[in-house]
């Protein structure tokens, strides 16, 4: 009969991620932001310590860059010491972002194992003195791979787990399959027990069974990765796997609505913002919030061509920092009710009507934005924009013409 294992799968560390452009984060936040990986790595450990794991699975992303820190490299060493101690096995792969086309600087103690090559390789970890698992992986030794490694995957020894660590999208068919894309067919194809797959940030389970999962990364890093980060705890059994989400994040990355009322004054605002404050501590504890606006256009609309939503945000950060909070305001969106009624907006033949009815593809709006994604030091903030940000932006900018435009008029 196969032995119980439990083992911890995490991904994307991204130790010593640079946390850019959280420009409205206290001092003393920015440095907490700074070694948050850190501390979520920590975290990591002591879970896997306290429910005596048999192994970890890093599957990816450990390091936010190939180029790696030496305080990320002894991090990661030091973590894989006190494991050792508590005889707990690590085994990991590198992804698109630590790739090992250079080699890294550091040796790591004997309870390490690391796949180093993009060829498919084979650990068999022991219980008991015993063949227990068999765990499979690769690493990427270039940014990207296109080939579907997914099929180079097989079942090696017998009577034990089949694991499998990938570092991989979902295949599209298109010209962005570059990060080893397969299908869940083909996971599932393997006759594996357990898919251990890294890259995508947000949490997922793609199959129950077998159990085919993305468990996210273990600390967010700007407010599209909000909600609570961490790894899956795992308890194979025979035919069973039982799967608990454990949260290892530091600072937690929320988006958080605001309601204005008609003939608000900002006092008033900055009034709800500070009582909101207390409701979003309790909920979220120490976490950096993304404010979403809601309300009348000319009134958040103006606010914000005065640039007196970012005073406010900063003096409800002063009042925060005061009370010994760790809850930031880090940045924020209007979304404007215009005082004039869709329905009447649209009967109107003239531009401003033709302005409202106005949208743009994904790729017309990365045309239009070629220029500024062009420069070095903007590209150190902002890598790509999502579909989902670009039609944010899209619909931000409309806002601002229209009200521009009502106002005119």
């Amino acid at each position: 009969m196969l032995p119980k294992l439990t083992f911890i799968h995490a991904a994307d560390l991204h130790l010593d991620s640079q946390m850019e452009g959280l420009t409205a984060a206290h001092p003393a936040m920015k440095g907490r932001l700074q070694e948050s990986t850190f501390q979520a790595l920590k975290q990591l450990v002591q879970c896997a310590i306290s429910e005596k794991v048999d192994f970890i699975l890093l599957a990816g992303d450990i390091f936010d860059a190939n180029r790696q820190s030496l305080k990320a490299l002894v991090a990661l060493r030091e973590a894989c010491k006190e494991l050792q101690e508590h005889c707990i096995h690590v085994y990991m792969q590198y992804g698109n972002h630590d790739f090992t086309g250079k080699q890294p600087m550091m040796s790591y103690p004997d309870n390490v194992h690391i796949f180093q090559t993009e060829k498919v390789e084979t650990f068999f970890h022991e219980k008991n003195g015993e063949p227990a698992a068999a765990i499979h992986g690769f690493s990427y030794t270039t940014r990207h791979i296109k080939s579907r490694k997914a099929l180079e995957y097989e079942v090696k020894g017998e009577g034990i787990y089949q694991i499998g660590m990938l570092h991989g999208s979902l295949g599209t068919g298109g010209d962005t399959d570059v990060y080893a894309p397969f299908s869940v067919d083909e996971l599932k194809h393997t006759g594996f027990d357990y898919w251990a797959l890294g890259h995508i940030h947000k949490r997922e389970v793609l199959s129950e069974q077998p159990p085919i999962v993305y468990p996210g990364n273990i600390q967010g890093r700007h407010r599209k990765e909000s909600g609570e980060k961490g790894c899956y705890l795992v308890e194979l059994e025979g035919q069973s796997c039982v799967m608990s989400f454990l949260p290892l994040q530091d600072i937690r990355f929320e988006t958080v609505d605001v309601d204005v009322k008609e003939g608000s004054a900002l006092y008033d605002v900055e009034q709800i913002l500070l009582e909101s404050c207390l409701r979003w501590e309790e909920a979220f504890g120490d976490a950096v919030l993304h404010v979403i606006f809601h309300g009348p256009a000319h009134l958040l609309m103006g606010w914000s061509q005065e640039e007196r939503l970012e005073e406010l945000l900063e003096i409800v950060n002063e009042q925060q920092q005061n009370l010994g909070s760790q809850l930031v305001l880090a940045g924020f969106t209007v979304q404007a009710t215009l005082d004039m009624k869709e329905e009447l907006l649209l009967e109107r033949n003239d531009f401003t009507a033709a302005l409202y009815t106005t949208s743009y593809s994904a790729d017309e709006m990365t045309r239009s934005l070629e220029e500024l994604m062009g420069n070095r030091q903007y590209r150190k903030i902002q890598q790509f924009y999502s579909e989902e940000e670009l039609q944010e932006l899209l619909g931000e900018a409309k806002q601002l013409l229209l009200q521009t435009l009502l106002e005119v008029e």
